[in-house]
């Protein structure tokens, strides 16, 4: 098989084949003269080193840093800063890129996405913000890809002395629930980024359109079981510029925080969706277990000071979706991370 060949078939398998096959009929997925990965022609890029944005809330005791990711910002847990103001003095961030802020410059051609250039650039970003902010032993939230990422590193920073990592519809990387001969289980990582490096950027996301994206993407019931809720967050998750999302994306496919959290000493508290049993059923719905459930698959088996939740009845928005739940757990984790 040519690697052009591989990398087209992983494409399709990874980020089509896995998700629902919605795109309008007869429209072509790719379009050859786009590169998707560079910024469009006249972009902006942001400051090198800077973050989209930064919202703060609460006056509470204990310091809290949010970071959500994949298209959206610090609005995705705003209606938890809202709730929490009392318990906690909470800083949102919204990673260089998403809901209105620039993205970084593109790396140079050629960059790997394995050096994980912008998610490592927003986590150093983050720890400067801590330090800046003298903030005292902070919680690290992190919701959604690449905030999972983000929060991971920086949560494990020695400058910042967390308190505890708390991840909300976390993805420690992408696993598939039954394996392809494109993408086996338990693909070590070496591979994952050389495939991505060599096949799924170049050969399938360098040019595939907005149409296909959109209608590939996660959907508005895959968010919150209130679909106009969800809908309001899908659409603010497609709306950045194809690039930076594809950047992203492709910067997720090349990683694994999972043995890293593993063996990291801090308190962790993994708060996920169940979704729903509709959802749950539905075979074009897999890749919701690829994404939030497979890749924790014993991860923390043999680990102290872990706690795993699955909430059933609730999206990606788990935080929106089961309120009350979320915290309660938070607060209880926060609580006991304090003696710690």
């Amino acid at each position: 098989m040519s690697r052009r060949e591989l990398g087209f078939r992983l494409g399709i398998a990874l980020f089509l084949a896995a998700r629902t096959a919605l795109a309008q009929e007869g429209a072509p997925p790719q379009d050859p003269s786009l590169d998707n990965l560079v910024h469009e022609a006249g972009y902006r890029a942001a400051e090198p080193g800077s973050l989209g944005a930064v919202v703060e809330r609460g006056k509470g005791p204990i310091d809290m840093v949010l970071i959500s990711g994949l298209g959206v910002g610090a609005s995705a847990v705003e209606g938890f800063m809202q709730r929490n103001a009392k318990r906690y003095h909470m800083l949102a961030i919204t990673l260089p890129g998403f809901e209105g802020a620039a993205a970084p410059p593109m790396p140079p051609a050629g960059t790997s996405y394995g050096d994980q250039t912008w998610t490592r650039a927003a986590a150093d970003a983050v720890v400067r913000l801590i330090k800046e902010r003298r903030l005292r032993r902070p919680v690290v939230v992190g919701h959604f890809v690449n905030g999972t990422q983000v929060a991971a590193q920086v949560a494990r920073e020695n400058a910042v002395r967390a308190r505890g990592l708390v991840l909300l519809a976390g993805s420690s990387r992408y696993e598939p629930v039954e394996a392809t001969p494109y993408w086996p289980q338990g693909l070590p990582l070496g591979k994952k980024v050389a495939m991505v490096d060599n096949g799924l950027a170049p050969r399938w996301f360098k040019t595939v359109t907005r149409t296909t994206w959109v209608a590939n993407n996660f959907l508005p019931t895959d968010y919150s079981v209130d679909e106009a809720h969800g809908k309001t967050f899908a659409d603010r998750a497609n709306a950045p510029p194809l690039p930076v999302l594809i950047r992203y994306l492709c910067e997720f496919h090349a990683s694994d925080v999972a043995p890293m959290l593993a063996h990291a000493t801090l308190p962790i508290l993994l708060i996920q969706p169940q979704f729903t049993e509709t959802l749950r059923s539905d075979t074009k719905r897999s890749y919701l277990a690829s994404d939030f459930k497979q890749p924790w698959q014993g991860v923390f088996d043999k680990r102290a000071r872990s706690s795993v939740s699955y909430l059933d009845g609730a999206g990606i928005l788990v935080m929106d979706d089961k309120p009350g739940e979320v915290d309660r757990m938070i607060a209880e984790f926060v609580k006991r991370s304090a003696r710690s």
